[in-house]
């Protein structure tokens, strides 16, 4: 039978680190925007759960056909740009998203104010992004797995820098390989050793009997493969990507994640994220903070979009929807509020204690809130113009709060 062993990571393992990052901003609210298909979707479980256990919300997930044009996309940005949320986690793959920037950057959303986040799916293979598409992410965040640097691993790029020069001779001299390719190589490695130390020194196969099978009559199959299995899993080394260790359900472990800012044609570094140690500036440094909650502190200054250094508040007032409507009435203490009439506008106006502390509590809402201040009147003759019939507006929906 086939053995499936992942030599990579699994995509929840970024979650808590994306949570981090936007917890450390003091952003509230997410929209998550994924293409319709297992990848994009497998990931949203886990990721809500990580935003809900440092108390963020998604109030709307943003779902995008595989088959996606720029006529289907388009729509959906306008209506993004309707809400008041401006924070965005993407989740999609690297063909989808290179549109949905290019379309972004359109429409206007990768101006300042927007917050755009990536998963290591595409920050992994940012470098072979075309570069027209790297220009659109400018100000993006993504997270990326953490790659150790070594001499090694310096001497292998450069070698495999000259022979795909060599046999791409048109394409881009700043393609780098990425951690994609580094785990295809310590795969590739890890299989070598493997045979080496079960002293295969050539493969005994069989023919292939399954009944269900229409396409590999012709396949023959190993009988060396539970051996094998058994030395992959168990091996352990340092290799090009990290340390090799899928003894944990046979996929890579992960601890480490950089988080990274486009910008240019390229990206900077501007902290990492691990699991004993949450967000920080830097790696491997004596006397980091063990626990605690995530802070914008501990991460090095963002160019977010638009070319700002200003770190957006996540929210816009929207460009559509309903007015909060507010019931004032004057107090017998106008001290607490009064209530007026403005003789140009003929709008209701409110003063006093009561007023400043409501005004003061909607400054601080990480969301935006737009209100009108309605006054109860207290001379309409189907009310007795009491208290109780002031709350009772409430009931009746005639205003939201008071």
């Amino acid at each position: 039978m086939p053995y499936f062993v992942r030599a990579t990571t699994n995509d929840s393992a970024q979650v808590n680190s994306i949570a981090s990052v936007i917890q450390a901003y003091g952003w509230r609210q997410v929209v998550l925007v994924y293409d319709d298909t297992d990848y994009g979707r497998d990931i949203v479980p886990y990721l809500i759960d990580a935003l809900q256990d440092v108390d963020i919300r998604v109030p709307y997930r943003s779902v995008i056909p595989l088959s996606a044009t720029s006529e289907n996309i388009m729509p959906e940005l306008y209506k993004l740009m309707t809400m008041q949320t401006r924070v965005f986690i993407v989740h999609m793959s690297s063909t989808m998203t290179s549109l949905l920037f290019t379309k972004a950057q359109e429409v206007g959303m990768m101006n300042k104010g927007f917050v755009w986040i990536i998963t290591n799916g595409v920050a992994n293979i940012l470098e072979s992004l075309n570069p027209s598409v790297i220009e659109a992410m400018n100000g993006v965040i993504g997270v990326r797995h953490h790659v150790p640097k070594s001499q090694e691993l310096d001497n292998f790029s450069i070698k495999w820098s000259r022979m795909y020069q060599q046999d791409n001779p048109d394409e881009s001299p700043f393609n780098k390989l990425s951690i994609v390719g580094l785990w295809g190589y310590d795969a590739a490695w890890a299989l070598a050793q493997a045979a080496e130390k079960t002293g295969i020194s050539s493969v005994r196969n069989k023919p292939w009997s399954s009944k269900n099978s229409t396409c590999f009559e012709s396949m023959a199959i190993s009988t060396n493969g539970p051996e094998l299995l058994a030395a992959i899993v168990q091996n352990k080394f340092t290799g090009f990507s990290g340390d090799f260790d899928l003894t944990d359900r046979q996929q890579l472990k992960v601890s480490v994640f950089q988080i990274i800012n486009v910008v240019g044609r390229g990206y900077r570094e501007i902290g990492f994220w691990t699991l004993k140690n949450g967000l920080s500036r830097k790696l491997n440094i004596e006397g980091l903070k063990i626990t605690g909650s995530a802070s914008m502190l501990d991460l090095n200054p963002v160019i977010w979009p638009g070319e700002s250094t200003e770190i957006p508040r996540g929210w816009e007032v929207p460009t559509s929807g309903k007015r909060l409507r507010v019931g004032v009435r004057t107090s017998a203490y106008p001290e607490f509020i009064k209530t007026f009439k403005d003789p140009a506008t003929n709008a209701t106006k409110v003063s006093g204690l009561s007023v400043d502390i409501f005004e003061e509590v909607v400054k601080r809402l990480p969301f935006a809130l737009t209100y009108d201040y309605i006054e109860f009147d207290t001379t309409d003759t189907a009310t007795t113009g009491s208290y109780n019939d002031f709350v009772y507006q409430v009931y009746l929906q005639v205003k939201n709060t008071l």
